[in-house]
């Protein structure tokens, strides 16, 4: 076997190797630990950092995905993944010793309860054969890593046995660990990009406004993130729904005793039932039942609030690029037919629980075309700018003034699928930035035939981004910032094209 051939090994600078493989050139290494399965007494602990191991570990299968069911599951549906889920994977290209290649780290989306770095469609090949050292990572999901034990009536994190916010912990070890680790393949630690999409950039902004991750990035990517996040009292009846449909008190010992394959289908009941979320106490606002909370300690507040204290007292050395897309709630609203189901009663109580008034409805009506009046199209429209488009807009606006650098832009492809209504949905730019047009996800959100130009120019951007903090246009910045707009009929570098819509959220987001 030659040495071109042969499995390519990597030594980690604490000790131990790793035996990879190539494919088409570039180095895979799936499943690296970087912290002890949370099992037993570990489950709901903060992570901690993985054992090392003598000799040569074999790194060529993914580790489980985190605990979870399929996205559409039944009732009997049985639970995918498994605890020792908290592994990264690393994309390289061939690298000299001694080499310092820009780094990516991708944060899957998921709703906090679902979701994989497994996933075909984040395999990270593309990226390793632009010359970065591509990282995915899994974190802890549903109650595992986002529902709260505190206590009821007690204020704050006390940590202890189940610390609060475990996923985001997580995220932080991995970046620990990246930090640590990733010169063994050629990655230059001071250049590590992050960037995340939904979940996964929500999760990456509340980690962006703690005060630990300072020095463990250079830049982050924000694809739609979704920022909302719990209050202790929130939280509290989350942890209460959840245990009143499995059957138990709403206790850490309860819960954590109870067969994980109940609890799992209790909070996907409840992401897939909006009349049960609110039957259990959770507002119409909760898109879905878990999410992040604001415990006081590991997160000391929102994460627009806590981006804007952190930064304004510690300006960063940090570049930001981030966005949304048009359309992001069609993802939710047209493949079950929701969107023609909405009453104006249900979309005039959404805007309510989130502080829109009804001139304010009216005046996002007098935005849309005609044939997007209804109340599906209005929910729809609402959603979109309340849980990604404004707080795209918001960190954006916070990043052109205390970070180094900020870029903005907008996806608006409309994709056919669904007879043409799904258009500029949540997450219908992941295949054009991952370049994976090809995977059976991508096809389901694009279509059998999308525009690779399109796919080329945000692949590359992303990747400029990674390697010299300029995607290929100018920063976001001024009163009235540029956004890059990515779409096959206007691909355009102007002001955002619905500043009156966008408007309707200042001073509530």
């Amino acid at each position: 076997m030659s040495a071109s051939t042969a499995a390519p090994l990597v030594t980690l600078p604490h000790g131990g190797q790793l035996r990879g493989l190539w494919e088409q050139g570039v180095r895979v290494f799936r499943g690296v630990p970087y912290a002890q399965a949370p099992s037993g007494t570990l489950r709901f602990a903060a992570p901690v950092p993985a054992l090392p191991w003598p000799g040569v570990r074999d790194a060529t299968g993914f580790a489980p995905m985190a605990p979870q069911l399929a996205r559409t599951a039944r009732a009997d549906a049985p639970m995918l993944g498994g605890e020792d889920c908290l592994a990264v994977n690393v994309w390289a290209p061939p690298a000299e010793p001694g080499a310092r290649l820009p780094v990516m780290v991708w944060v899957h989306g998921g709703g906090f309860f679902r979701g994989a770095a497994s996933e075909l469609l984040y395999d990270g090949a593309s990226f390793a054969r632009q010359g970065v050292v591509f990282v995915s990572l899994q974190y802890r999901l549903g109650i595992d890593g986002f529902l709260h034990f505190e206590d009821e009536g007690e204020a704050g994190s006390r940590g202890g046995a189940a610390p609060a916010n475990r996923g985001l912990l997580d995220l932080l070890a991995a970046l620990q660990w990246v930090r640590e680790h990733i010169s063994a393949w050629g990655g230059d630690p001071s250049q590590v990009t992050v960037f995340g999409q939904s979940a996964g950039a929500g999760a990456l902004a509340c980690v962006l406004g703690m005060p630990a991750s300072r020095g463990l990035l250079l830049r982050a990517i924000l694809q739609s993130p979704s920022v909302a996040c719990q209050t202790l009292q929130e939280a509290a009846a989350a942890r209460r729904a959840v245990a009143a449909l499995v059957g138990v008190a709403p206790t850490l010992a309860a819960l954590g005793a109870a067969a994980r394959p109940a609890v799992l289908h209790a909070v996907h009941r409840l992401a897939a039932d909006p009349a049960l979320r609110q039957q259990h106490g959770l507002g119409i606002r909760n898109f879905f039942p878990l999410r992040p909370v604001v415990d006081g300690q590991v997160l000391v507040a929102p994460p627009l609030q806590a981006l804007a204290q952190q930064w304004a007292a510690h300006p960063p050395d940090l570049q930001v690029l981030v966005g949304s897309n048009a359309e992001e709630m069609r993802l939710y609203h047209v493949p079950g037919g929701a969107m023609d189901r909405v009453t104006e009663a249900q979309m005039l109580a959404f805007a309510q629980e989130v502080g829109l008034g009804a001139h304010a409805v009216y005046a996002l009506r007098a935005t849309l075309p005609p044939t997007h009046e209804t109340p599906g199209e209005l929910l729809c429209a609402l959603q979109s700018d309340f849980y990604y488009r404004v707080p795209a807009q918001r960190i954006a606006a916070l990043a052109s003034r205390w970070a180094r650098s900020a870029h903005a832009y907008e996806f608006a492809w409309p994709s056919p699928q669904w007879r043409g209504r799904l258009g500029a949905a949540h997450g219908v730019e992941l295949p054009f930035v991952f370049g994976n047009l090809h995977t059976t996800t991508g096809q389901e959100l694009t279509g059998p035939k999308p525009p690779t130009a399109l796919a080329a120019a945000m692949h590359q951007g992303w990747v400029a981004f990674a390697q010299r903090g300029d995607p290929g246009w100018a920063p976001s910045a001024g009163a009235q910032p540029l956004v890059r707009r990515f779409d096959v009929a206007s691909p355009a570098y102007a002001p955002h094209p619905e500043p009156v819509r966008l408007s309707l959220w200042d001073g509530l987001l």
